[in-house]
């Protein structure tokens, strides 16, 4: 009952301000809400350490914005089933560099987990962490020195053998083979918990309005150009071929829309060459339209086309995980949509669902692998402790 009453007393707070609250839930709360905030400190700071990088202003504002959605809500249900620790465990976060937000939800789970925590960034956010232990610092007790930042180049043995040392458990992001090389040398007492290369798709049903999905879709692909495993790589439109032939061009359209104030990032050589691959490869299948093949290439923006949609054949997602590179299938329905979709295995996220109540196919599509069904254009925001989770920052009982 102790967590529940904490929880209630949590949600009262704003209909009584005179009632007593839990300082350290009360904290946190506040802590996040600065989060949201586009005028805090935290957010000013982060706004001008992540000017300059990869991601274009847009990009930034809209991932701080998504990185502790429902904050409150996921901390007051964890309080209710989960008792603290009864010594603060010691964790390590390493955080990927292919989106931005990570770095803010980890600080957020080992605060509520009661866990002090190292995060290791990335080179593309590597002052993020910074600005939360100067956060956490500056509540005073008990949050000081739980959170704490560092840094070092990828590949240097030494300085990782001693971090894995200190960790109780370690968070880590990543390609396939860096979890596996941090799980072998990881020291035995030590938990891993890994998230690796892993796609999501969608499903555009009968009753969906194209040009509607078209531009939910586009926000979903548009906010890391395709490189997050919440990403629509693939999107299964049910109807017949020249149903999806017009949901791609209804998508082209949107994207070129949405390039306009939301540009993609910068592109180097290494993905020029890969784009244009894609491009030769996704020719060679794409369906017929009426102007000729069903291969949509958004204009030249920053070193590559603003994007690129293909619709194909039905079958098995195709997951480029780069570019705004994204593909549509015809489908029967959810059922053959969520078949194909579980060859993807254990690396199966999301699905987004638009013209149905995606609650409503949240079993079939989680029986086929998924991790997490939702509305289409909410895939990129993702409630608190989803990924990572609360748990991770606890050590088995």
């Amino acid at each position: 009952m102790q967590h529940r009453d904490r929880c209630n007393a949590e949600q009262r707070m704003k209909l009584d301000t005179t009632m007593p609250v839990e300082p350290v839930p009360a904290l946190l709360t506040r802590a996040a809400a600065a989060w949201s905030n586009a005028n805090s400190a935290v957010r000013r700071q982060a706004r001008t350490a992540l000017a300059g990088g990869q991601w274009p202003r847009q990009t930034i504002e809209t991932a701080l914005d998504n990185a502790l959605y429902d904050f409150e809500a996921a901390a007051c249900r964890y309080r209710r089933q989960a008792a603290p620790p009864l010594a603060p465990p010691s964790a390590l976060a390493i955080l990927p560099g292919n989106i931005i937000g990570p770095a803010v939800a980890c600080a957020f789970c080992a605060a509520v987990a009661g866990a002090k925590v190292v995060l290791k960034s990335s080179h593309a956010e590597r002052r993020l962490p910074e600005i939360l232990a100067s956060q956490f610092d500056a509540f005073g007790e008990p949050f000081v020195d739980t959170v704490t930042a560092t840094y070092w180049s990828g590949g240097d043995a030494s300085r990782e053998d001693a971090a894995f040392a200190r960790a109780d458990i370690i968070v880590v992001f990543g390609e396939d083979a860096t979890i596996a090389d941090v799980e072998r040398r990881a020291p035995p007492r030590t938990v891993v918990r890994a998230y690796g290369n892993a796609y999501s798709i969608a499903y555009v049903s009968a009753n969906a309005q194209l040009p509607q999905a078209a531009d939910a879709a586009a926000q979903d692909i548009a906010l890391f150009d395709q490189r997050g495993c919440m990403s629509p790589q693939t999107i299964y439109v049910q109807g017949d071929e020249p149903r999806c032939v017009a949901f791609a061009e209804a998508l082209h359209a949107a994207l070129t829309r949405l390039a306009e104030r939301f540009p993609r990032a910068p592109a180097d050589e290494l993905e020029r060459e890969a784009v244009a691959a894609a491009l030769r490869r996704l020719a060679v299948a794409a369906l017929p339209s009426g102007e000729g093949s069903g291969i949509f290439v958004g204009a030249a923006q920053r070193g590559a086309p603003s994007h690129v949609v293909a619709a194909q054949s039905f079958g098995k997602p195709v997951c480029m995980g780069f570019g705004r590179i994204a593909v549509a299938k015809p489908c029967l329905d959810a059922a053959q949509a969520a078949s194909a979709a579980s060859a993807l295995g254990a690396r199966f996220d999301t699905v987004a669902v638009a013209g149905d109540n995606h609650k409503e196919l949240r079993s079939l599509f989680q029986a086929a692998g998924a991790s997490r069904v939702c509305a289409l254009g909410e895939m990129q925001r993702p409630p608190f402790g989803y990924r990572p989770t609360i748990s991770d920052f606890t050590l088995p009982q």
